[in-house]
């Protein structure tokens, strides 16, 4: 694993010089200058190309406010998280930090985050004129806005008609249920022997949505903000039971098999070798990207979509305020820019993905790929359709996660029936959620 390695100069000193970490940093971050300047510092994880992108970005900001420096480190994600850790026990969190949703509720439960309630809404310091209302719910923790996110995506179905069509099995994608799905993924392989679906790796995300189609969610929290599980045994039965049948019978691979897929070009979905893949919109770009030779795939509704709610715009990542933060209110301005501003957008673009800002997105379209376009249009076609999303996991989410992977596994595998994977996944998320709440 890299070791943090910092570049301290200017700007263009940075930009030049960029690594797998980085910052342009000084001690009064966070602080009041010598020179009437407010300083507040600003910290992310990512490739060097959002690192190139994000200077840029920072360089207009500045422009436009110079009464605000920006200081900023970045690293690649694991270094990311462990200097966070550290920042976080000293009391010493950055004014702004770049956010992920499976580590908000443990900073924000733990009283790190700053409530951002007072400077968000319609023409306050970060606007949300151009954003849902459930796009702002979603950096929600126990009503308090501990977070705002500056791109989104959404399931979908991304579908190789190529193979539909070889064996005769289409959907109506404008109407359709998990029924008529299961059956169409069964009869690709029958017809064609061809995979009919293939799992993603973090696949408790299918079956949330699949929850959702139901009215039902996957965690909810109490009065009292203890999360619970909120979902009903004979829907997570039957869930699991579709997905223990089609792995019998061929339809789908045993998990080990998405598990071990080391590229998106070695994905069999990527080949041509299977017909459904449900996963977030944004990955219809990257799979028609990887795409093989004559492969070429469409971006459809999921199944349940237009009547259910089940569909939610789901957050990118966040950005944050630091609670200690002594400037929350030039870091709020930081985080309406990165989010708001067209110019600031257009230096961007899609790399952190779709903008949330309506605004935003209209700014950059012109400069998006054909893919992108396609992802971008998805999301304001599903517009109508979109409902509440998900609560934020709670602490202790990732360890449940892998259980979740565990026993999906085994469903796959066909070594637990389903009834018994409910008894395993209700029994350790009352173990998970009794240690991590009082």
């Amino acid at each position: 694993m890299k070791k943090m390695k910092f570049l301290v100069g200017s700007l263009a000193i940075a930009t030049l010089a960029l690594a797998a970490c980085g910052s342009k940093k000084d001690d009064t971050a966070g602080s009041d200058s010598g020179d009437g300047q407010t300083k507040i510092s600003f910290t992310w994880w990512g490739s060097e190309v959002r690192h190139e992108k994000y200077i840029k970005a920072i360089e207009l900001f500045e422009k436009d406010n110079p009464d605000i420096k920006v200081e900023y480190e970045y690293a690649a994600w694991d270094d990311y998280w462990k200097k966070l850790a550290t920042k976080s026990a000293a009391g010493e969190l950055p004014d702004v930090m770049q956010m992920d949703t499976s580590y908000l509720a443990q900073y924000g439960e733990k009283n790190q985050l700053a409530d951002l309630s007072d400077l968000v809404g319609e023409g306050k310091t970060i606007d949300t004129t151009n954003l849902e209302d459930s796009i702002v719910d979603a950096g929600k923790v126990n009503e308090q806005i501990f977070a705002m996110t500056p791109a989104i995506n959404a399931m979908s179905m991304i579908v190789n008609k190529q193979v539909t069509e070889e064996a005769n099995s289409n959907l109506d994608f404008s109407n359709y249920t998990f029924e008529d799905w299961v059956k169409s993924v069964s009869d690709v392989h029958k017809n064609t022997g061809k995979l009919g679906s293939i799992d993603v790796v973090d696949n408790y995300v299918l079956l949330q949505y699949y929850l959702r189609t139901k009215g039902e969610e996957l965690i909810e929290y109490d009065k009292d903000g203890k999360p619970t599980l909120a979902f009903s045994k004979e829907n997570f039965i039957d869930f699991m039971s579709a997905i223990q049948s089609l792995t019998k019978e061929g339809a789908m691979p045993t998990a080990e098999v998405a598990s071990n897929i080391k590229s998106f070009d070695e994905n069999p979905f990527s080949l041509g070798d299977v017909a459904y893949y449900q996963n977030w919109n944004n990955q219809y770009v990257t799979y028609s990207q990887s795409a093989a030779e004559g492969v070429s795939f469409d971006l459809e509704l999921p199944y349940g979509a237009t009547e259910s709610g089940a569909l939610f715009y789901r957050p990118s990542f966040f950005y944050s305020v630091a609670k200690n933060s002594k400037h929350q209110e030039a870091a709020a301005k930081l985080i309406d820019y990165l989010i708001n501003n067209e110019e600031a957008n257009k230096e961007i673009g899609t790399e952190r993905g779709i903008p949330a800002s309506s605004a935003a997105k209209a700014a950059i379209y012109d400069q998006m790929s054909d893919d992108e376009k396609i992802a971008s249009d998805y999301l304001d076609k599903i517009k109508d359709y979109v409902g509440e999303a998900s609560p934020v996991p709670p602490l202790g989410f990732s360890e449940l996660n892998t259980h979740f992977k565990e026993i999906f596994a085994e469903i796959t595998y066909n070594t637990m029936t389903p009834e018994e994977a409910y008894d395993s996944y209700v029994e350790k998320a009352k173990e998970i959620f009794d240690e991590n709440y009082d």
